[in-house]
C-alpha cells in the first residue's frame, strides 16, 4: 500500500455560518414537526425506536463462538 500525506482539511468561516443555519432550521422544523406528531405520539408513546436495535442479536439466535485471530486465520501457533 503507497503511503501519502494526510489530507489537511480547513473550516472557513463561511463554513461555519453555513453550519449554524442548518442547525437553526434543523430546529425549527422539528419544532414544528412535534407539533404535528403529538398527537400520533400517544398511540406509540411506549414504543421508542432504538438505533443500536440492529446491533442486538435476535432472541432466537445463537452466540457466535468466540475465536482468536489465529483461528480465524488458518494458523495454528506451536511454541
Amino acid at each position: 500500500m503507497l503511503r501519502r500525506k494526510p489530507t489537511a482539511i480547513t473550516i472557513t468561516p463561511e463554513d461555519l455560518i453555513a453550519f449554524e443555519e442548518e442547525r437553526v432550521r434543523q430546529k425549527t422544523m422539528d419544532g414544528s414537526n412535534a407539533a404535528d406528531h403529538s398527537a400520533s405520539e400517544s398511540a406509540f408513546a411506549g414504543n421508542k425506536y432504538d438505533p443500536n436495535d440492529e446491533l442486538k442479536p435476535l432472541p432466537g439466535d445463537k452466540a457466535k463462538i468466540v475465536r482468536t485471530r489465529d483461528e480465524r486465520i488458518g494458523v495454528n501457533r506451536r511454541t
